[in-house]
């Protein structure tokens, strides 16, 4: 007799279960549900703050609305590594010196992989580099997407630490990557440059020392660059500069990018991983690498043939963005630092992402409550990134002037309160 009773469905245990919202975002649904507007002083979307689109029609400078159209577009010609055409525009855009990164000697074609995202690169890159058990070591403060992204691929997300010290700024604790490693089964090293919400590249002493830890315990490098090119209080130049990733060869690296940060068009859905290392290794990499990407052939054709005429424009969206970014610095630090101010702005050398450390009158959280409750201000408190301690909030340096000034004000209104 065959069984006719309910039948409970078997689930992975790549992410734990449940997952409910947290409170803060329960709140926020609540206030704009019933019809309170909500200022997100954390804003981080490119395409809702007033910044050039590379798409806009009828504006100087811009793609237009006929970018993706025209018979090459339509057309499907699958290639594991993405469109020779759209792989080559990248090839001379960093040799250019595109994005603030020069590659030189020149990138090669064949070493460049395209597909949708960054997040699904990871995923990638882990397939590659990772059996399930292995881990990847991740920096924290750092992006949250990283546990997820891991869990799906059933591979542990380690952490090392990064450490703040004012005004001097942000450094990576190389005694916690060297624990991580010798604590065995690490596979790669996540490495943000510039790090997200914390704002620091690596310096030059750290790339120096990550490149020799990692060769030693062979462990490949996967350098997220998605920020290089928005440095804010980094040096310009000289010896402590920024320094990219790109076409390391002392062990394995992949540098990822994408259209998301570097033209404000996450809605275009492009990223690429550019790869490099000792010319054995790579070769393998790259091989087993064309099998996975050959598995997904992910990348749209229109965005990839696209992109040489949009990286031809990249200076539109990049120049209005740095030059945003630098005013709203300068202006947060006006507004929030004055003598005897109780707040005080992080070291930021990069990124779209400022850290405001405040009076921890009460729980991080609570604060957050306050800030959304009584000013209808929405600012990301520091655990959700995993800060080791409070009050740290995220205020976003790519928002419109006005917003970002009226977001400072209830800021300080919200706390003057408390302090009174």
């Amino acid at each position: 007799m065959l069984y006719s009773g309910p039948v409970n469905p078997t689930f992975s245990r790549r992410l734990s279960w449940p997952a409910p919202p947290n409170a803060l975002s329960l709140l926020r649904a609540e206030l704009e549900g019933g019809g309170r507007r909500v200022l997100d002083f954390s804003a981080s979307n490119p395409t809702r703050v007033g910044l050039p689109s590379l798409f806009a029609p009828g504006r100087a400078g811009t793609a237009g609305p006929d970018a993706l159209a025209g018979a090459e577009k339509l057309l499907y010609a699958p290639d594991p590594r993405g469109l020779a055409s759209a792989r080559e525009a990248l090839v001379r855009f960093y040799a250019g010196g595109g994005g603030g990164r020069r590659a030189s000697p020149p990138l090669d074609p064949a070493s460049l992989f395209l597909c949708a995202s960054t997040s699904e690169a990871y995923g990638w890159l882990f397939k590659l580099l990772c059996d399930p058990g292995d881990s990847v070591l991740v920096p924290r403060p750092g992006y949250p997407l990283f546990d997820y992204l891991a869990g799906l691929e059933s591979v542990e997300a380690r952490p090392y630490r990064l450490e703040y010290a004012h005004p001097r700024g942000w450094r990576i604790d190389l005694e916690s990557v060297e624990a991580a490693l010798r604590a065995g089964r690490a596979r790669a090293l996540v490495l943000i440059n510039p790090n997200n919400p914390t704002g620091s590249y690596a310096a030059p002493a750290e790339r120096a020392a990550l490149l020799e830890l990692c060769a030693r315990h062979g462990t490949a490098i996967i350098a997220d660059e998605v920020f290089f090119g928005f440095p804010v209080e980094a040096e310009p130049e000289g010896s402590s500069a920024p320094r990219s990733f790109l076409g390391e060869d002392s062990v394995l690296v992949f540098v990822l990018d994408g259209l998301s940060k570097l033209l404000g068009l996450p809605q275009a859905k492009l990223g690429w991983i550019a790869a490099s290392g000792p010319r054995a290794e790579l070769g393998e990499a790259l091989g087993r690498l064309e099998i996975v990407a050959d598995s997904y052939l992910s990348a749209g054709t229109p965005i990839m043939a696209a992109l040489p005429g949009l990286l031809d424009r990249e200076r539109l969206f990049g120049g209005a963005a740095r030059a945003r970014i630098a005013a709203n610095m300068a202006a947060l630090r006006s507004a929030l630092e004055e003598p005897g101010s109780p707040h005080r702005l992080l070291r930021c050398e990069g990124g779209w992402t400022a850290l405001v450390e405040s009076p921890r009158i009460e729980p991080e959280e609570e604060l957050a409550r306050g800030l959304l409750w009584e000013e209808g201000l929405w600012a990301q408190p520091g655990y959700f990134f995993d800060m080791e301690r409070e009050a740290f909030f995220t205020a976003s340096l790519i928002l419109d002037e006005s917003a970002l000034l009226e977001g400072a004000r209830r800021y300080r209104a919200y706390f003057d309160r408390l302090l009174a």
